[in-house]
């Protein structure tokens, strides 16, 4: 995929075939969990050891395509099924049973080597009724026995804990049940494999460039689920998707990068051809402006960041403390997975300047801005635990009024309001929205900052119009440049792509080597104002709790609608190193 793969790929939404998808009715799937969850929490029992009070079983079915150029070479083209089960077996009561609790030679993996696997366990495409019920088994076994003993271990850490935590650890729900039968779009590979080649050709023009790759990759995944109180649901997620990413190397041997990507639901709703290029050549032209742009040092003041890098800022800064964080338990006793805190003991308090309201609206499937219509990729109806997604503000005029939730429940937010993604609570659609009289155009904007600039007697302010998305880093880009790329640096840091200096009397000076350091949630109380316009951006968001916590996705479909942000102090840094040196000889793609 391309939220874990080293590869550089373009997303494109495809069709499943009857085969995969739809190997057996949806009836058949729903009655083989169902059955056997029944089973599972009427026999299976250990002596002295707590029974099962609550199973669940998740079936998903998925297909993933991909399609890879590079320089107008078809490097990549393939596809491949698979179907997993995963089973969940909680022993004691709601009150305390296995879970919030995190042991490290466990929670890493679900099972060791030498037993069952019952977290995604691989399993036959055509499974029917009785093959599916054994494979069900099997991993509810494994799951029964790693919570008893994880129940066990954490039975014993409380007893040496002076303060007991009163939350309960779950909370039952009523019988549900939502069926969605709707079938994926179809997919071309001839047809996209065709504008790969296209698009990537044009990296031909730039001689500049060591590497490049256009990536498509499509993955549509049907998700059956049940539980043994009566929940179920049959769901249809798609992701489609399209990165281009581009390498280059400055004289004292700075690796620099430049990146494109748009993500949708839907191929339809996906940039056009024509699109594609122009976006491919603004990138390539670019890359090829910072290999011989200055090389930035430090500077500590006003710093205006406008459409993508405005979104990333908040979805890297901001966004990571709004979804419940309960504290792990673990077997030295201390609360593990203290990372994003910060928001939870805040509600109620300021988090944002006045003038600014943040809601969440999960449900939203575009974003309308004029003529303009965007697709949102982080849009659901319903969440993994099968609950219905609520849209709650965040923020209201400041001030934090809740956390997105899951059905764990925590000391502020008790009850789930439909956030349960990829195995724990996260974000889907936010939008940041300001009052009418605090917007200003994007001119007067810039103007502002170079005002704030002037009184504080600095040279320049700075204005960031990319940023490095953590997915497209860690995975995409890290390939492509062999782990030559600058990473972040530390926590709180952004890597950045496009960084001007802009002097008072407008002139824009494009810098290489920057990243923003310091972004910690108390910096955005100093958002000084925000434009008129708004971005809606998507993106694969990075999970705010770790899959090794979780057990779920490290990276989510997500979408962040915002203005341009002009912040009163962000400390921007140069990055230095000792890099290799470029390749003596010219790339053999340029040759005449």
């Amino acid at each position: 995929m391309m939220r874990y793969s080293f590869l550089l790929k373009l997303s494109v939404v495809c069709c499943v075939c009857s085969t995969t998808l739809f190997a057996q009715s949806h009836e058949t799937i729903l009655r083989a969990l169902r059955d056997e969850a029944q089973r599972s929490i009427r026999e299976v029992r250990l002596p002295n050891v707590p029974t099962p009070y609550y199973v669940d079983y998740t079936l998903t079915d998925r297909t993933e395509y991909h399609v890879r150029a590079q320089f107008g070479t078809l490097s990549e083209a393939q596809s491949r099924s698979d179907r997993t089960i995963s089973s969940s077996v909680r022993v004691g009561t709601p009150q305390m049973d296995n879970t919030n609790f995190f042991d490290v030679g466990l929670g890493f993996f679900g099972s060791s080597d030498d037993e069952e696997s019952f977290r995604n366990r691989r399993t036959a495409l055509d499974a029917d009724y009785n093959a599916l019920r054994r494979e069900l088994w099997l991993a509810t076994d494994a799951a029964f026995k790693q919570s008893a003993e994880i129940f066990a271990k954490k039975r014993a850490a409380l007893q040496n804990r002076a303060e007991q935590d009163s939350l309960p650890d779950f909370v039952l729900l009523p019988p549900e049940r939502r069926i969605d039968t709707s079938i994926a779009p179809t997919f071309s590979m001839a047809e996209w494999q065709r504008i790969v080649v296209e698009v990537s050709a044009i990296a031909k023009e730039f001689p500049a460039l060591q590497n490049s790759a256009v990536n498509i990759e499509y993955i549509p995944e049907r998700r059956y689920f049940v539980n043994t109180e009566g929940r179920e649901y049959v769901k249809l997620s798609i992701s489609c998707g399209i990165e281009i990413v581009c390498s280059a190397q400055s004289t004292d041997g700075m690796p620099l990068a430049n990146v494109y990507s748009a993500y949708s639901k839907s191929p339809a709703r996906l940039p056009s051809l024509d699109s594609l290029k122009r976006a491919m050549r603004e990138i390539c032209t670019t890359l090829t402006q910072l290999v011989s742009a200055p090389k930035f040092d430090s500077y500590s003041g006003p710093v205006l960041f406008e459409g993508q890098a405005a979104a990333e800022l908040l979805a890297q800064g901001f966004l990571p403390y709004i979804p419940t964080q309960r504290p792990m338990l673990a077997e030295r006793g201390m609360p593990d997975n203290q990372r994003n805190t910060a928001f939870q003991n805040k509600i109620g308090g300021r988090v944002l300047p006045e003038f600014l309201t943040m809601a969440v609206k999960p449900t939203q499937e575009e974003f309308v801005n004029g003529a303009q219509r965007t697709p949102l990729f982080g849009s659901y109806k319903v969440d993994d635990d099968g609950i219905l997604a609520e849209s709650p503000t965040i923020v209201d005029k400041g001030y934090l009024r809740t956390l997105l939730s899951s059905r764990i429940p925590h000391k502020r937010v008790k009850k789930s309001n439909g956030h349960q993604r990829g195995g724990a609570p996260m974000y889907g659609v936010v939008e940041l929205s300001a009052e009418r009289s605090k917007q200003v155009s994007t001119a007067d904007l810039k103007k502002r900052m170079l005002k704030l600039c002037k009184d504080r007697e600095l040279p320049f302010g700075i204005v960031v119009r990319k940023a490095v998305n953590p997915n497209i880093l860690f995975t995409t880009l890290f390939g492509l440049t062999s782990g030559d790329f600058p990473v972040m640096r530390g926590e709180n840091t952004m890597a950045l792509l496009e960084v001007y200096k802009v002097y008072a009397n407008g002139k824009e000076e494009l810098m290489r080597g920057t990243e923003a350091t310091g972004l910690v949630p108390q910096v955005f109380k100093d958002i000084v104002a925000v434009s008129q316009r708004k971005t809606a951006y998507n993106f694969y968001a990075l999970a705010v709790t770790p899959p090794f916590f979780s057990g779920g996705s490290q990276f989510l479909p997500a979408s962040v609608i915002t203005p341009d942000l002009l912040l009163e102090d962000i400390e921007i840094r140069g990055i230095d190193g000792s890099f290799s040196k470029p390749p003596i000889a010219t790339n053999p793609v340029f040759e005449k």
